[in-house]
């Protein structure tokens, strides 16, 4: 089977790189994991269509994105829904997924360790049939990535200064919302700032990733911080990969999540996988075990290793 290496060229760290001859060489490295290797360059608005036509593609057994978190996002969609093989090459600012794995962050080392890598099964999830491997969330987050949006966003540097900056404005006007929430023992109504829903649980990093992806839960956090105050100190927590310890998060885990949201209006919007995407009033998340093909390095913990 034939492997397809997709580069999305708008994302961060592949600007300063000489896009075709970086394609090329990570082809001649990964030859061996398939018949062929074929490189396809594209721009952001491009992309997904670019990974459904590789996805439809019968003769393409894997496909190797490389980009930041929302490429990884579609392109491990597009895998999902077509059982083909996902492979990743951070090119991004987070590098979420790839952190997860255990990848080199250097795109070149990634693509070393990519080469010797083994097909494992990997769990994804869904928000009411929207595939996700990152996480769900509204409130804070939401608001966070809504804002941050509309700044310059267009380097690393950037990125991260607009974040910090919309960080600033969430911690001085918080969110207070209501809503009511099953994870497997009756539905129960609270009064949240935030409310995410991870595929597999965060660990304990200042970047909230999961280091484990075949473990078959998700990842339930609530918090109840509705002042600046607590959200500060909240917002301290997770600096120090200490989030879960905040006296107003509650950490749980489930296989299969219901959020209502009773006091919905036009307009609210909910972060999955960072994009912004509108809040429906009924969100079903589910935990897919094992249903994503990845090509995962040699470094990889996995659930069993955990």
């Amino acid at each position: 089977m034939r492997i397809v290496l997709i580069l999305n060229q708008d994302g961060g760290t592949i600007r300063g790189m000489d896009a075709r001859e970086f394609g090329d060489m990570a082809c001649e490295k990964l030859a061996g994991l398939g018949d062929a290797c074929e490189v396809r360059l594209v721009s952001g608005k491009d992309l997904v269509k670019t990974l459904d036509e590789a996805a439809d593609d019968k003769a393409v057994g894997t496909i190797v994105a490389g980009g930041g978190d929302g490429t990884i996002s579609a392109a491990a969609t597009a895998c999902f829904h077509a059982g083909k093989t996902l492979g990743v090459i951070p090119l991004g600012t987070m590098n979420l997924f790839a952190r997860g794995l255990g990848l080199p962050l250097d795109p070149t080392a990634a693509i070393e360790a990519l080469a010797t890598a083994t097909v494992m099964p990997l769990d994804i999830a869904t928000a009411n049939g929207r595939p996700f491997v990152h996480q769900f969330s509204a409130g804070m987050h939401a608001r966070m990535v809504r804002q941050r949006d509309r700044l310059d966003t267009s380097t690393r540097m950037r990125k991260i200064a607009s974040t910090l900056k919309t960080l600033g404005r969430v911690i001085l006007h918080p969110p207070k919302f209501r809503i009511e929430i099953d994870t497997g023992s009756g539905r129960e109504s609270h009064i949240v700032s935030a409310i995410a829903v991870s595929n597999n649980l965060f660990g304990d990093t200042p970047l909230s990733y999961a280091p484990v992806l075949d473990a078959g839960v998700l990842g339930v956090y609530q918090s109840h911080a509705i002042s600046s105050g607590e959200v500060f100190r909240m917002t301290l927590h997770a600096a120090f990969g200490k989030i879960q310890e905040d006296p107003d998060m509650t950490v749980e885990s489930a296989k299969t999540v219901t959020v209502w949201f009773p006091d919905h209006h036009a307009g609210t919007r909910a972060a999955i996988d960072g994009e912004i995407v509108p809040l429906e009033t009924e969100v079903e998340i589910v935990c897919h075990a094992g249903a994503l093909k990845v090509l995962v390095p040699e470094t990889y913990a996995g659930a069993d290793e955990a």
